[in-house]
């Protein structure tokens, strides 16, 4: 069993528990009325239908080959305002439902709290390396860029500013060659700096480094943390793997973490690539004439 076995069961079990009580609301609203000793029809049917949609939502999640974790952090996050909710509505109005309302909404609250609780542990298992205290997040983008062009962009290491809109500064300290040893310090527009050492550098084919982490000014909630990037010749072109491996300075904050870090990722890089692609196909005149749509990157929906 993967670690994503976990988050797709829990989001398949909530989903399934939200269609029950959607089709309980909305199929038998008088029922569930006299349940809670108060006529709420109206009430009920607007709640149903919004429990019919985060079950299509969670349904979608739990069946993509490649999940997005942070979509995962916000349906736990809608999990527990429901539990809040239901707690401030027992706070205030105790006596608004029937003795059997009120304890139908605790179990129901309870339930929903399991939930959430089970997607936040399951997040943190999706991307935990298995056997270890690091976890992973890593995205596939396919470009129409040959992978010998492509290598040449990615690995000018201090050129990738050229390509992050966010960085303002990246360079190669003391003016060494791409390769193991070398340090690329980045910067980026708010003053955040960090350090990266290349610790593998394979000519043609990827880079791995390390994120000088123990640096008393490091941005990032980590202890360890490294990473890297593989280019990979394809069918149509290349495609570009970008990972990172860490372990969180507060094991706690993963669940949120994990996911930003994904988000963000997910959201930035197939753009960033897509610079890249386009330079590695200027620079490769006769790729560049095969291709009339211009530099093509897309995220591919592989775990890897």
């Amino acid at each position: 069993m993967t670690t994503a076995v976990f988050l797709r069961l829990a989001l398949a079990t909530n989903a399934l528990f939200s269609l029950s009580c959607a089709a309980l609301m909305l199929l038998c609203r008088s029922l569930v009325s006299s349940w809670l000793g108060v006529h709420v029809s109206p009430i009920l049917q607007i709640v149903g239908v919004g429990f019919a949609v985060f079950a299509v939502d969670l349904l979608h999640q739990a069946t993509r080959h490649r999940m997005a974790t942070w979509r995962a952090l916000y349906a736990s996050a809608a999990d527990f305002l429901w539990v809040i909710n239901s707690v401030i509505l027992l706070g205030l109005f105790p006596n608004a439902l029937s003795g059997f309302g009120n304890g139908l909404v605790i179990v129901v609250a309870a339930i929903v709290l399991m939930f959430g609780v089970w997607q936040v542990w399951a997040i943190a298992k999706a991307h935990q390396l298995q056997g270890t205290d690091e976890y992973r997040h890593c995205i596939l983008v396919e470009t129409n860029a040959p992978a010998d062009a492509m290598w040449r962009v990615v690995s000018r290491l201090g050129a990738i500013k050229n390509y992050m809109p966010s960085l303002k500064n990246s360079v190669v300290l003391d003016g060494r060659s791409p390769g193991i040893g070398a340090v690329r310090m980045c910067e980026d527009r708010t003053g955040k700096r960090w350090s990266e050492q290349c610790t593998e550098f394979k000519d043609g084919h990827s880079f791995t480094v390390r994120f000088l982490s123990e640096a008393p000014d490091f941005p990032f909630p980590a202890k360890a943390m490294r990473g890297g990037w593989n280019v990979i010749p394809s069918h149509h072109g290349s495609q570009v793997m970008v990972w990172w491996e860490l372990v969180p300075k507060q094991r706690w904050l993963t669940p949120i973490m994990l996911p930003l870090l994904a988000f963000q990722a997910d959201r930035d890089f197939p753009r960033i690539i897509q610079r890249m692609a386009a330079a590695a196909l200027e620079q490769n005149p006769e790729a560049f004439k095969q291709t009339s749509a211009g530099a093509i990157a897309r995220l591919l929906p592989k775990f890897c």
